[in-house]
């Protein structure tokens, strides 16, 4: 196993933990969560609690786990392409 793959795969548990953060501030505050499906309605709820947040405290909280969440998810891809590239040559 290269460094490569094994940055793919920190990347993408990195990026289920920050969605795992994500479904749980939801859950807390009483939205509808499923656990396993619905990541891309979990996210646009999430982004909408971030703007409707008046505690700037908790709003820079979940700001930081949506850059968290989208950083690993470009890891995840910028990874997979090196790792693809890097097999094919």
């Amino acid at each position: 196993m290269t460094l490569l793959e094994v940055a793919l795969i920190l990347s993408a548990i990195i990026f289920m933990y920050n969605l795992q953060q994500i479904k749980i501030a939801l859950k807390e505050k009483g939205h509808a969560v499923e656990m396993l499906s619905g990541w891309m309605r979990d996210l646009r709820q999430f982004k909408a609690m971030i703007r409707s947040e008046t505690d700037q405290k908790i709003k820079v909280k979940y700001q930081q786990t949506l850059n968290g969440l989208y950083f690993s998810l470009f890891g995840v891809v910028l990874f997979t392409a090196m790792v693809i590239h890097n097999r094919l040559a």
